[in-house]
């Protein structure tokens, strides 16, 4: 995305540099702000692309993080499950017990 802006920029630059040298306008000092236009929009081109690599890279990550969480998330609930059914067990192993103490 940002190297279609760049390209479409220097195609403007392009275009404005190569009217001036056709209508014979263009002097030398022009030519030079018109270069220093182009490669300070080459540089602001190349500075957004590292940036959204960079991005790229940190939303990566993050991801990686989220998904180790599920799973940790998911193990805990596995263990809460069978924590739960242990505890069922228990309860109903307690109940019996209790009510064969009643019927003595």
């Amino acid at each position: 995305m940002a190297s279609s802006a760049l390209k479409s920029r220097l195609l403007v630059v392009g275009l404005a540099l190569a009217a001036g040298l056709l209508g014979g306008c263009a002097s030398t000092g022009d030519l030079a702000k018109t270069n220093a236009t182009a490669n300070s929009a080459q540089q602001a081109a190349e500075a957004a692309q590292s940036q959204a690599a960079q991005a790229n890279k940190t939303a990566d990550q993050a991801n990686q993080t989220a998904n180790a969480a599920m799973q940790k998330a998911d193990q805990a609930s596995s263990t809460a499950d069978r924590a739960m059914s242990e505890v069922d067990r228990l309860k109903q192993e307690i109940d019996r017990m209790f009510k064969k103490t009643m019927q003595k």
